[in-house]
């Protein structure tokens, strides 16, 4: 984890969003994987929001797809729950993922949403023999 102690911005669904000390860490590296994984827990120390850069820089086989999904957990129960899912990312390119109270949602792309204490990345390979070679990483925003 990096935390960067100036200004960032962050654009999403045409709003910039201001952070400071911003924390940033990669969560999820893909390298000719064929089959998805669950992230491990992470602990969102003061933030509000989150953008997930999402960077496929290889994907092969017969209709590959990677699709992500932000969870919460529920610190009562332990339980996961869905706080924004990609849809089926299918070419080379890099996609933004972003959970921010106060945003206009966009399915698949933006959600109206508080980042919780306790969040994880799950990401999940789809398609025939595929090979998907990609990056995971957040930001998570003040």
């Amino acid at each position: 984890m990096t935390v960067f102690p100036q200004s960032v911005s962050c654009e999403a669904d045409g709003t910039v969003l201001q952070a400071w000390h911003v924390e940033t860490t990669a969560l999820i590296a893909h390298s000719a994987a064929s089959t998805g994984i669950n992230g491990s827990d992470q602990t969102n120390r003061r933030g509000r929001g989150i953008a997930l850069v999402i960077d496929i820089s290889a994907i092969t086989g017969t209709s590959p797809t990677l699709t992500l999904t932000i969870q919460g957990k529920d610190p009562v129960s332990g339980k996961y729950y869905t706080l924004l899912g990609s849809a089926a990312l299918t070419a080379v390119g890099t996609t933004v993922l972003t959970v921010y109270p106060g945003l206009t949602a966009a399915a698949n792309v933006v959600a109206n949403n508080v980042l919780p204490r306790s969040w994880r990345v799950i990401s999940a390979i789809g398609g025939t023999t595929p090979a998907v070679t990609a990056t995971v990483a957040a930001c998570v925003l003040q």
